[in-house]
């Protein structure tokens, strides 16, 4: 840099002055230093692909797990099917979910949840326990459900699962019979438990589904945050509590929000079963952009 002395164009000498000193040989201030902004890594996607697992194996309820990575960054969601054995419209659809390629993030699927109830077209047996009682599960239990559900919270915790989808099944339409009639008239129901994205996702799958079905056919949104508490405590214990079903499983894997759908048998032919699963189950994966 160089400054002219007074005399003006031609008329003194140039002063040659050295880079951050200025003309009176003062320091200037030493410039602020800029703070390092601290970047989260995103995570990089899993690679495209799919994945082939046995859960609880070398036991008579071993059963296998599909999970299918899109490549492309985005959720992972898991759908659970047949956890009661002589609910099939749930596992029937579920099986169909099984060979859906996801666009973005992951696609996690247990067709057969409940293999040996399945078998015997029977809800469960005691000595195996009721699968939908027993969350968040024991690797340790004697109870081959409650190894199950343990088994499935890990695979959520392991892939950060956002959002469990369970598919059953109901004898009876809650619409059609009184309020608080027991867990045979839950049909044409879509009920969030605990977990960041209840309650509005219960909501956005039925104003998908709702318009392309009979007026029947309905889907109503049931509150299931009263089967776990806010800090992820079960209401009740024991094998029977309802406050240990899957609606539970946002209280013990952060992150995630957990959804059952029940459809209804009465008078309603399993092939339309099929149909409804597959309509509420593509428009959460819609929602989510796995889809």
């Amino acid at each position: 840099m160089v400054a002219c002395t007074p005399g003006g164009r031609g008329g003194g000498k140039e002063a040659v002055v050295a880079p951050q000193v200025a003309a009176d040989g003062t320091q200037p201030p030493a410039p602020a230093s800029t703070p390092t902004a601290t970047v989260t890594p995103t995570p990089t996607p899993i690679p495209r692909g799919v994945e082939q697992r046995i859960l609880l194996s070398g036991t008579p309820s071993e059963t296998g797990m599909v999970i299918r990575h899109s490549g492309v960054r985005g959720p992972a969601i898991m759908v659970l099917g047949g956890v009661h054995g002589n609910e099939p419209g749930g596992w029937m659809a579920a099986e169909e979910v099984a060979r859906w390629e996801p666009k973005a993030g992951s696609l996690i699927v247990v067709p057969n949840a409940n293999i040996r109830a399945m078998n015997a077209f029977v809800r469960t047996f005691d000595d195996i326990g009721d699968l939908n009682r027993l969350y968040p599960g024991n690797p340790e239990s004697p109870l081959l459900m409650e190894r199950m559900s343990y088994a499935f919270l890990e695979t959520c915790r392991e892939f950060n699962v956002e959002v469990l989808l369970d598919m059953h099944e109901s004898w009876a339409f809650y619409a059609e019979y009184p309020p608080n009639s027991g867990t045979g008239a839950l049909g044409q129901t879509i009920t969030a438990g605990v977990g960041p994205k209840q309650p509005t996702i219960a909501q956005r799958m039925a104003q998908i589904a709702n318009p392309q079905v009979s007026e029947r056919e309905q889907f109503i949104i049931r509150d299931g945050t009263r089967f776990s508490r806010p800090d992820g405590t079960p209401v009740g214990s024991g094998p029977s509590s309802r406050g240990r079903s899957s609606l539970s499983a946002g209280g013990h894997v952060a992150g995630l929000t957990p959804i059952l759908v029940e459809m209804g048998q009465e008078n309603q032919a399993l092939e339309r079963r099929i149909e409804l699963h597959l309509i509420t189950a593509r428009a959460l994966l819609e929602i989510e952009a796995v889809l």
